[in-house]
């Protein structure tokens, strides 16, 4: 258990500096750092290294509410670090590898063997931000030739650990043909259109009662999983996070407590609401949902407040499985 909120730490001969134990947040293996002004949008990390969400334009507050949350959680709070609600490589690595030693699934095994290598080249990364951190906090206004030297040194280790990264990550473009990936990007495209279009989305998370919830989709990132789009990423009203591959869908209940669920077999619906639900219970209970998706095999069914953009995103996916 980390007691103290910062170490001293001995950088050369006569430089000792103050470092922070608290985790720090960055891009690092989610995408290039030349990405970062292509996307303009924050990535937020949802509690583990690796995984996370690329925050998207909205005009929804509840949306905004949401990142909020999640951002709030990210600034430095003594209990959090005491009672490890922070991020941290050193237990992340730890219960990967002891999830690799367990599982029996190759799938599984694949994706588990590149995230544990991920986090050991991620925890060299982390550590040296917060050096720079610590000298940045011990130069203060004063140009010091000597700390602007230790500062570059470890920008360029930096540097090199980012293409190390990249060598050890999971990338999909690895993994598939290029008409898979094609027709994958393809949908990965319509679902940013949906969720662009789609202010609001609801999950039916009890049949039995008609019980909705609000939800919200994004484009994420899953234990370093890497693509150029990011991964689709839908979430339900419990708490589990379902990212779609090329041939699969991610059930995602933690980042290292998750299943890998063949895309092809799985049957994905969308019908407007007026089929399944009356126009007086929907009005009472999803406002203006215009239609909804039921996908029976993950046991979900979500509503949307517009048709013609979901409807893009299941043919688009309908597409993609044709060719597995």
């Amino acid at each position: 258990m980390i007691l103290s909120p910062f170490k001293v730490k001995k950088i050369s001969d006569n430089l000792y500096i103050k470092v922070s134990n608290h985790f720090f947040y960055s891009d690092f293996g989610v995408r290039d750092f030349s990405e970062v002004g292509h996307y303009g949008r924050r990535y937020i990390c949802t509690g583990t290294p690796g995984t996370g969400f690329i925050e998207r334009e909205s005009e929804s507050h509840s949306y905004h509410e949401f990142v909020r949350g999640h951002m709030a959680v990210q600034k430095p709070q003594y209990l959090n670090m005491l009672f490890e609600k922070e991020p941290n490589y050193e237990r992340e690595i730890k219960r990967a590898k002891e999830l690799l030693h367990a599982t029996t699934d190759e799938r599984k095994r694949e994706i588990v063997d590149c995230y544990v290598n991920a986090l050991t080249i991620g925890r060299m990364e982390e550590e040296m931000q917060r050096l720079i951190r610590g000298v940045k906090d011990k130069m203060g206004h004063h140009h010091k030739k000597h700390l602007v030297s230790v500062i570059s040194h470890f920008k360029r280790k930096i540097a090199q650990l980012e293409h190390d990264m990249s060598s050890v990550e999971y990338h999909l473009e690895k993994h598939y043909s290029p008409e898979v990936m094609q027709a994958y990007n393809e949908a990965v495209e319509a679902f940013a259109k949906m969720i662009a279009r789609c202010r609001r989305v609801w999950h039916q998370s009890d049949k039995a009662s008609g019980d909705f919830k609000q939800v919200f989709f994004d484009l994420g990132i899953f234990d370093f999983i890497r693509t150029d789009n990011f991964l689709p990423l839908m979430r339900d009203s419990k708490g589990v996070c379902y990212y779609m591959l090329p041939d699969a869908v991610i059930v995602a209940r933690s980042s290292v407590d998750f299943d890998v669920v063949p895309l092809k077999p799985l049957t994905m619906v969308c019908q407007e609401t007026a089929i399944e639900e009356t126009t007086e219970l929907l009005s009472s209970r999803v406002g203006d949902a215009a239609c909804m998706i039921l996908i029976p095999g993950l046991d979900l069914t979500f509503y949307f407040n517009h048709a013609r953009v979901v409807v893009d995103f299941v043919e688009a996916v309908n597409k993609l499985k044709a060719l597995l």
